[in-house]
């Protein structure tokens, strides 16, 4: 409610409502020729690219359903495009983990550009390996009028949705992390593939800048899942999109290494960095056994009468 909610509601708003308005259509035309030259995506494929990059993990599928579900695009080219528009936004990469976590601008700004190259490296890669057909599209939908209406609501199921994956996969770390208290590294792996936010929190602490990096390009299962419930119409190769997050992490890794040769002042950010990471007002243990307590209280319920004198 204090971080996602603000920060990608309105982003998918935007992306619901732009993706049948003129703004779509003028970024579509203007960058439809270098779009398509370096990575063989088709013309409406350009304002969707752009959206994914301002806003964030979820706003390329939330602009991909809404382009298939009004015809713009094929069921083919939403294949395509799902897993390409995967990025995080700069005000998750410069605000949270730069300023936030980091608190420096400079990491922030490395992290940023380097997701930046993740992203464009994948665009280019399965951009020009994985064909698609010419396809004719619902025409009849295509000069549907955009409404606020529509965009807002569609953008309040897919916020819920995602506020509610977030809320799994964090109560599934937090099991995990009392269960395998003793294995500190298991723990940060487990967040890294698990759940981005989380993730950054703790490696934000004691862990060198380009593994952050990978973990924001590949972006987390959670995340995953997000944009599966997003585009569940369009079926999504699920194998071939987590190839592509791996590839977008390592590439990005790669990228923040480079970047922190030329500028290693950012690497000293973790001397002076402090821990974030969220905790939890009791143990997973003690949760379990009040969850006990209360089921054998309930159970013993149906074999005990009680008379009211």
């Amino acid at each position: 409610m204090t971080v996602l909610v603000p920060s990608l509601f309105v982003f998918m708003v935007i992306a619901s409502y732009s993706a049948d308005s003129l703004l779509f259509t003028f970024l579509n035309k203007l960058l439809q020729k270098p779009v398509y030259l370096f990575f063989k995506l088709e013309k409406e494929c350009a304002g969707v690219l752009i959206l994914s990059l301002l806003g964030g993990y979820p706003v390329g599928a939330k602009c991909i359903a809404t382009l298939y579900k009004s015809g713009n695009i094929s069921k083919n080219q939403a294949q395509k495009l799902s897993l390409i528009a995967v990025c995080s936004g700069p005000g998750f990469v410069l605000n949270f983990v730069g300023n936030a976590l980091l608190n420096n601008k400079l990491s922030g700004a490395i992290l940023f550009i380097s997701q930046l190259i993740g992203f464009f490296t994948v665009a280019f890669v399965f951009g020009r390996l994985i064909k698609v057909k010419d396809e004719n599209v619902d025409a009849s939908s295509l000069n549907k009028k955009p409404s606020i209406v529509d965009a807002v609501s569609s953008a309040s199921k897919a916020t819920l949705n995602m506020c509610a994956m977030v809320v799994a996969f964090s109560a599934l770390l937090n099991v995990l992390n009392s269960v395998f208290h003793s294995y500190e590294k298991l723990n940060d792996i487990s967040a890294l593939f698990l759940e981005i936010t989380l993730a950054c929190n703790k490696l934000s602490t004691q862990y060198p800048l380009y593994i952050i990096s990978f973990a924001i390009g590949f972006s987390g299962l959670c995340v995953h899942f997000q944009i599966f419930s997003i585009l569940k119409e369009i079926e999504i190769n699920k194998i071939l999109f987590f190839f592509a997050r791996i590839i977008q992490g390592i590439t990005s890794a790669f990228a923040t290494y480079i970047l922190l040769i030329l500028f290693p002042t950012a690497s000293k950010v973790f001397s002076t960095v402090e821990s974030t990471t969220p905790t939890v007002s009791t143990t997973a243990t003690g949760a379990v056994l009040l969850v006990l307590t209360a089921v054998c209280f309930l159970n013993s319920l149906s074999f005990t009468k009680y008379k009211r004198r």
